[in-house]
């Protein structure tokens, strides 16, 4: 398992322990049930087990365990209903075990595709697929505070007062504000069924040429709620903190990023950017709350000279 994984469950308390001690018995018997040989372990991210399996009539495939999550309920209902139109085949799951059986993918886009313009352009591509999922699938968010950009505001303001020294209050207030923008923009109309997660770690290659993947890609792992599909966009712009660290103008570089997907996918580059930002500090604040803080310093740091550049702009 990666240890990665093993530090997330930890840090659910006795759920978390406990599933990590039932693992040992509920992989051999789901493999067992659904006729499946265990193959090699996969790091299928911080929430899950994750392996390769072939199946009984000698089909390669994955095999994901999740842990106890109301997320994962959302999950397979997302993944089953889009039938592989922009996500991964379910091929059987199993909700009170919370595992479902997948059809084999390739590598990631982060990890196949050179630069991030094309990387971007992959993830648009297929995210126009994935957006085409029947919107009665969950209930209109009518209610402001239902909003995706409410609860990235309760988020951010909890987690920043608990680790104060992870982060500064102008990046913080800026989070906030961006979040109130987006809360007030919010339109019913304009919403789809989002991803939630839709950055290029989970956007795998296709193995074979089909239906649903013509960008030769698919996701795994959605979230699946309601909201404006620049949503999805700001999310695949929170990664490359490396890269934009190293930058001399990190901001120029994602506003031309945030011009990419608007162009590419008729949405707003300005609401791109909001989005992006905002997950940008809740993301780092979330991984620092769950004893990762390692990981969870680059985007707050980027989220900083974000904001520092913008300043330097409004003055100039």
């Amino acid at each position: 398992m990666h240890p990665q994984v093993r530090t997330f469950a930890e840090h659910q308390g006795p759920a978390g322990r406990q599933w990590l001690d039932a693992l040992p018995v509920l992989v051999p018997q789901l493999c067992h049930d659904w006729a499946l040989d265990r193959g090699e372990v996969l790091n299928g991210g911080s929430r899950s087990y994750v392996c390769r399996v072939t199946t009984s009539d000698g089909q390669p495939a994955v095999l994901k365990v999740a842990l106890p999550e109301p997320i994962l309920e959302t999950q397979i209902s997302t993944l089953v209903a889009a039938r592989g139109r922009g996500y991964v085949q379910v091929l059987s799951h199993d909700r009170s075990r919370g595992a479902i059986l997948m059809e084999s993918l390739g590598p990631s886009a982060a990890a196949k595709v050179d630069t991030v313009p094309e990387v971007l352009s992959l993830i648009a591509g297929t995210l126009v697929q994935a957006w085409h999922l029947p919107q009665e699938l969950y209930p209109p968010l009518h209610a402001p505070a239902e909003h995706k950009a409410a609860g990235l505001a309760r988020l951010v303001s909890e987690l920043a007062a608990g680790h104060p020294e992870a982060v500064s209050q102008a990046v913080v207030a800026r989070a906030l504000h961006y979040a109130q923008e987006r809360l007030e923009a919010r339109d019913v109309r304009r919403q789809v069924v989002v991803h939630g997660d839709a950055h290029a770690l989970n956007l795998l290659r296709a193995e074979r040429a089909r239906p649903g993947a013509e960008s030769g890609y698919v996701f795994v792992d959605p979230e699946g709620f309601l909201c404006e599909p620049e949503y999805d966009l700001g999310v695949a712009l929170r990664e490359w903190n490396a890269d934009l660290l190293a930058m001399s103008d990190a901001r120029a570089e994602i506003r031309g990023w945030c011009d990419q997907l608007a162009q590419s996918t008729g949405t707003d580059a300005e609401a791109i950017w909001q989005w992006g930002y905002l997950e940008r500090v809740s993301t780092g604040l979330y991984l620092t709350h769950h004893g990762l803080a390692q990981l969870g310093s680059p985007f707050l740091e980027t989220a900083q000279r974000l904001l520092e550049a913008e300043g330097v702009r409004k003055r100039g």
